[in-house]
């Protein structure tokens, strides 16, 4: 896909998350404030294109503590959660992914829906988007049909989500191994 040429909504959502790899900090758009994490950059980027998936979230999980666990129930009230099955993401799309750290502290995987990133666009099986590391916006990406695999010659197939001096020796780390969905937010969507 030409991320220079955007035409549908996704694609511009997609082009505006492109824009920002490599930025620090927190995000502002029109004099609103997101935070400097995975769920404030997709509240962002949502909202330079008029999407308000903040507000989407707050109506569809009012008390979640958990920013990609909101953008996913807002995903499911305000248009369609979607994984595996054949079915790919379009350019714009939300990708999900469980236990990219240990939320609760127990040791264990088993923390749902904590990181959600931007789908870029998908190649030859895998999934490219853009989220929000530790550091800064990043490109990502992530082959669900090789889970396990980290890449095939120069070509990258899973990121790494985790850390690995952080994780369990027998923890999973890579973007296909972690992989908890996609959403589609109805972008005409204006909530409640």
């Amino acid at each position: 896909m030409d991320l220079s040429a955007p035409e549908t909504p996704g694609e511009r959502i997609a082009a505006r998350a492109d824009s920002w790899v490599g930025r620090e900090g927190a995000f502002e758009v029109n004099g609103e404030r997101f935070p400097a994490d995975c769920s404030g950059f997709v509240e962002a980027v949502y909202a330079m294109e008029g999407v308000p998936l903040r507000r989407l979230m707050q109506h569809a999980a009012p008390r979640e503590s958990s920013g990609a666990a909101a953008a996913h129930r807002a995903a499911s009230r305000y248009g369609v959660v979607f994984g595996g099955g054949g079915e790919w993401p379009r350019p714009g799309d939300l990708v999900f992914f469980h236990d990219t750290y240990d939320r609760d502290r127990d040791g264990r995987q088993d923390d749902r829906f904590t990181h959600v990133g931007i789908v870029l666009y998908v190649s030859e099986g895998t999934v490219v988007f853009a989220h929000r590391g530790s550091q800064a916006v990043v490109i990502g990406a992530m082959t669900p049909g090789r889970p396990h695999e980290t890449a095939d010659g120069d070509r990258l197939l899973n990121s790494h989500m985790r850390q690995k001096r952080k994780a369990r020796p027998d923890a999973r780390l890579l973007a296909g191994e972690l992989f908890a969905g996609y959403g589609r937010i109805d972008s005409g969507s204006a909530g409640p």
